[in-house]
C-alpha cells in the first residue's frame, strides 16, 4: 500500500519549462535581431546627399525649411539628427530641416540656420 501513495508526493517532472519569463524574453530578443539581420537598409543611412532618384525627380513644391528651438543640449533629445543638432549648439546655431516634397515622398536634409546666414548644412 506505501507504494500507492508515494508517487502523490513526489514533484512533478517537466521536460520543457516554456513558462520561464527570461527565457522568452531572450529568445524573442534573439528572434528579433536575426530578423532585423534580413531587413535590407539603405546603405548611407544618414547621408546629407540627394539620391540619384531625388535629382531625376521635379518637387512636387518649394521646399519646407522647419527651424527648432534648439538652445540647450537637452532640447536636441527629441531631434531627428540629433547628432548635427548637437553640432549646431556648438557653433551657435539652431538645428532645421529642410523638407523637399516629390511624388515618391519627403525628403529630409538636416543642418543649422542662423537669421545671417540662412539655412546650411554641415560639412562632414
Amino acid at each position: 500500500m506505501s507504494s500507492l501513495f508515494q508517487n502523490d508526493f513526489e514533484p512533478e517532472k517537466r521536460i520543457h519549462d516554456y513558462g520561464n519569463p527570461i527565457l522568452i524574453s531572450k529568445l524573442c530578443i534573439v528572434g528579433l535581431f536575426c530578423f532585423g539581420l534580413l531587413l535590407d537598409f539603405p546603405s548611407p543611412i544618414f547621408s546629407q546627399n540627394e539620391p540619384n532618384q531625388k535629382s531625376q525627380e521635379q518637387p512636387e513644391s518649394k521646399p519646407l525649411l522647419r527651424v527648432f528651438p534648439s538652445f540647450r543640449k537637452e532640447e536636441c533629445d527629441w531631434a531627428i539628427r540629433w547628432d548635427i543638432c548637437l553640432n549646431c549648439l556648438r557653433i551657435g546655431r539652431r538645428y532645421a530641416q529642410k523638407i523637399h516634397f516629390y511624388p515618391s515622398g519627403p525628403y529630409r536634409e538636416h543642418g543649422c540656420y542662423s537669421e545671417e546666414e540662412g539655412f546650411f548644412l554641415l560639412e562632414e
